[in-house]
Parts: C-alpha cells; structure tokens; sequence
C-alpha cells in the first residue's frame, strides 16, 4: 500500500486477497475485519491494499454489516 494513502474508517480493504472493512489502528497494526466475520484482527499496515477503484463504489455484499453496533 502506499504509505501516502490515508485510511479512514470502515475502508473496505484487502488483506491476503480476502475482502475486510478497515477499523482503526491500534500500536502500529492495522485492525481489520473480515466481511461476514464478526471478530477484529490485527495485521502489518503494509500488508493491506486498496479494493479496486472500481469495486469501492459498489454496495456492500449482504453478509456486511450496514453499520456497527458501537454500544459496546
């Protein structure tokens, strides 16, 4: 990923060619979130890339959650 790009939150993103939505970062890792996964994870920043330009316009498929539940 470029070191210049600016991630925001809920960025849908790519780690390991599986689709994730970008949480925030916590002591220098990434934390993620598979789509149709319910659990974060944090990975290496450098190990993340883009969604296609083309695929960010898209809708989110049914299994993505349209937003967060942030009670907790």
């Amino acid at each position: 990923m470029d070191s210049l790009e600016i991630m925001h939150l809920d960025q849908p993103v790519l780690h390991g060619g599986r689709r994730a939505t970008f949480l925030h970062m916590n002591r220098g890792a990434a934390i993620i979130r598979y789509w149709g996964d319910s659990h974060a994870v944090a990975v290496p920043l450098e190990a993340l890339s883009l969604a296609p330009a083309k695929s960010r316009r898209l809708l989110a498929p049914r299994d993505e959650p349209i937003a967060r539940d942030r009670s907790r």
